[in-house]
């Protein structure tokens, strides 16, 4: 008795877009991983809103650690996941960086950024070093 052969139906080769889209997929799941690894990081980390011109905030600092996580505040998060307007964008990072920078001279250090990078939106880590 001989073994059935699959048809050319039944087996088909994996085109070379399926793998380069399982690598895309597979990637994104990693960098999401990390964002969330780093989140966790601050679980016990007293979160503090700051008010600016860009509007509130919640700040988790680890001053020992020269890093904090930064993202809009709860109300602020809402309107993004559901928006005054339907073309709700969340800030650039420019605006996150700032805000950090103004947070940290409101209490009473003088530090620089040093690094900042998107968690997963509108959640921010950024690295300071203080004089």
């Amino acid at each position: 008795m001989r073994a059935a052969i699959p048809s050319e139906r039944t087996c088909r080769p994996v085109g070379f877009r399926n793998v380069i889209a399982a690598c895309v997929i597979l990637s994104g799941c990693a960098g999401f991983d990390e964002a969330i690894e780093v989140s966790d990081q601050y679980a016990g980390t007293p979160v503090v809103r700051y008010d600016d011109a860009g509007g509130s905030w919640r700040i988790s600092d680890k001053p020992n650690e020269g890093r904090l996580k930064i993202g809009p505040s709860l109300a602020g998060s809402f309107s993004a996941a559901f928006g005054r307007v339907v073309t709700f964008t969340a800030p650039p990072k420019d605006e996150y960086q700032e805000t950090v920078e103004g947070w940290l001279t409101s209490t009473g250090r003088s530090c620089t950024v040093t690094d900042g990078y998107l968690l997963v939106d509108p959640q921010w880590e950024f690295k300071y070093s203080c004089r």
